[in-house]
């Protein structure tokens, strides 16, 4: 019964992010502009300094991708409310990264500037990392059917509500290079369709530290996965990118929003809060994953010392956090 009230919920969540997606248009006229285009022999005027391209632009990239982050996480909440269950936490949190993403991208392409290389490379980054790790983490969880880490802080609405809350601004302020990089102005337009060379240089260094940082995720998943499955329970893995750096996985999604935020400098430089709120997203991550790391979010690190003992505080105190220690690896 669970699992036919399960695919129900999701079948409605699916329901609700198409309608609500499609209600992302440009705003309707007001009161006051519907009786000025009324009026005869009066055409609108538009604002002083406005152009036709400024009046036809598509809502704002942020509100529109913000609006989608909101609408999925808050779906993910009444499932989680209503079920219980700890299945759909990632295929939602993480997936919705790519609509929320994709949506404003394909509104900017039909705008007649070209789009720079930057933007296409990180929209396809975010697009294959979103993919790639909720459909693996979707697949863990329908093996494990639960999570530890997350017992206690699902157990209540309050704590329900909140993870799901972070989940939205995770996503909100993880996509702020990308996103804020979209807003098809004359500034930004102008310097993306014709970049300088240090730029282009800047925004490929980036999109390699992103690649990079979408295999060392995927291996550092791909061996703990392959180790639960091969070892037991009362074992934990230190072996690998895992002798390097208690969450190597971490470090590797840190590499792909920072390489973001990098081959998007270029637009993000044309106005100093653009720059500013880009620094966000891997300030933003990093301070979630040290929270993670050392128990503020989720008692991972409790629950870790309870269940394999001495020999794991003793990996702990001899592996670095995060940043890995390449030297000891090599």
């Amino acid at each position: 019964m669970r699992a036919k009230s399960f695919l129900r919920l999701l079948a409605a969540t699916l329901t609700l992010i198409t309608s609500t997606t499609t209600s992302f248009h440009t705003p309707q006229p007001t009161m006051r502009q519907r009786k000025k285009a009324s009026a005869p022999n009066q055409a609108p005027t538009p604002p002083s300094g406005a152009s036709p391209t400024a009046l036809s632009a598509s809502p704002s990239p942020l509100i529109t991708s913000a609006k989608v982050f909101g609408s999925v996480n808050a779906a993910g909440l009444l499932i989680s409310v209503l079920t219980g269950s700890h299945v759909h936490l990632d295929l939602l949190g993480t997936g919705a990264f790519i609509p929320a993403t994709l949506i404003p991208f394909m509104r900017l392409a039909r705008n007649p500037k070209p789009l720079s290389a930057s933007l296409m490379g990180s929209q396809l980054i975010i697009t294959a990392w979103a993919f790639r790790l909720a459909t693996f983490l979707f697949y863990r969880a329908t093996v494990l059917k639960h999570d530890g880490r997350l017992t206690e802080t699902l157990s209540t609405f309050s704590g329900t509500f909140g993870f799901w809350y972070l989940s939205a601004l995770w996503g909100i302020f993880c996509t702020l290079p990308h996103v804020l990089a979209m807003y098809p102005s004359s500034l930004i337009v102008k310097k993306i369709s014709a970049p300088s060379s240090v730029f282009a240089a800047i925004s490929s260094f980036g999109f390699i530290i992103s690649l990079a940082g979408l295999f060392i995720e995927a291996i550092a998943d791909f061996q703990k996965w392959n180790f639960k499955m091969t070892h037991t329970n009362d074992q934990f893995i230190s072996s690998g990118l895992w002798s390097i750096s208690q969450h190597p996985n971490y470090f590797g999604n840190l590499l792909i929003f920072f390489g973001l935020f990098l081959q998007n400098s270029q637009a993000l430089c044309t106005a100093p809060w653009r720059l500013a709120a880009g620094l966000l997203a891997p300030l933003f991550m990093y301070g979630l994953f040290y929270a993670q790391c050392t128990g503020l979010v989720a008692d991972a690190v409790g629950i870790g010392i309870g269940k394999y003992g001495p020999s794991y505080e003793l990996w702990m105190k001899s592996t670095p956090l995060i940043f890995p220690r390449f030297k000891k690896f090599w």
